[in-house]
């Protein structure tokens, strides 16, 4: 299976730090984000990874050649969307040759949520929600308090994500938050649109396969950080430097 971390974003929420920096790179414990998701592949033999760049393209380039330089055992692809940033959709499509060049299905993880997610775990779960559902794409979720606020709800039952509940309705609501990994089949990105069109991949894929019971759910249960603003960063920082993220906890 190969694996793609989205990092074409603007990182609006983060300024004035993204003025000059790309989010990914935004530092985080003294090392740049999306590093850590670079070290949770790794560990679970993602060793070919993609990145799409748009935003202050250069650095990310630079980031991932010097990365593939020193890390023998994992190289970083560059997918370019300097032209046109193509969403958490389009930027799938574009990929799929890549993604699925050798394999049935991909992961898929955003650069900037802090976690320590178990990927087999998460890939066990996809493949028996595959068999027993025909589940087209599996998501991780988990409980997070900021998720009444500012983020979309989940509502799921039995391993399924059911309903996407707006941010502004979910309060007083049982329902679970997406941290940003998430496992994809082929076939279900050849539903997606085509690979220069800028769309997102919860209204154009995830709600139709909800509305099907084809949309997976699997539980992360560890210590999770969203980094949307300094605030966010701050208390992340404060989680590593109590060993939240270490390898040994």
């Amino acid at each position: 299976m190969r694996a793609m971390i989205l990092t074409a974003g603007l990182g609006t929420r983060l300024k004035p730090l993204t003025d000059t920096t790309p989010k990914p790179l935004v530092p985080v414990g003294g090392r740049p984000m999306v590093s850590y998701v670079l070290d949770s592949l790794h560990k679970y033999g993602f060793n070919e990874v993609l990145i799409n760049v748009h935003y202050l393209a250069p650095q990310l380039e630079n980031f991932a050649h010097k990365h593939n330089q020193t890390n023998s055992q994992q190289k970083i692809f560059i997918q370019d969307e300097q032209k046109k940033i193509l969403g958490s959709g389009g930027a799938i499509a574009k990929a799929r040759d890549w993604l699925f060049e050798h394999h049935q299905s991909a992961l898929i993880c955003n650069a900037d949520n802090l976690m320590k997610p178990d990927l087999l775990g998460l890939q066990e779960k996809h493949a028996e929600l595959v068999a027993s559902r025909k589940v087209g794409v599996t998501l991780s979720t988990t409980s997070f308090p900021k998720f009444g606020g500012e983020y979309t709800g989940l509502r799921c039952e039995q391993d399924l994500v059911l309903e996407f509940i707006p941010a502004k309705e979910v309060r007083g609501q049982s329902l679970s938050h997406f941290p940003g990994v998430y496992i994809i089949e082929q076939s279900a990105a050849t539903l997606l649109p085509g690979a220069e069109e800028s769309f997102s991949i919860v209204e154009k894929l995830w709600k139709p396969l909800a509305a099907e019971g084809r949309l997976g759910a699997w539980t992360y249960k560890g210590p999770y950080h969203d980094l949307g603003s300094v605030a966010d960063l701050e208390r992340a920082e404060s989680d590593i430097r109590a060993g939240l993220f270490s390898e040994e906890r």
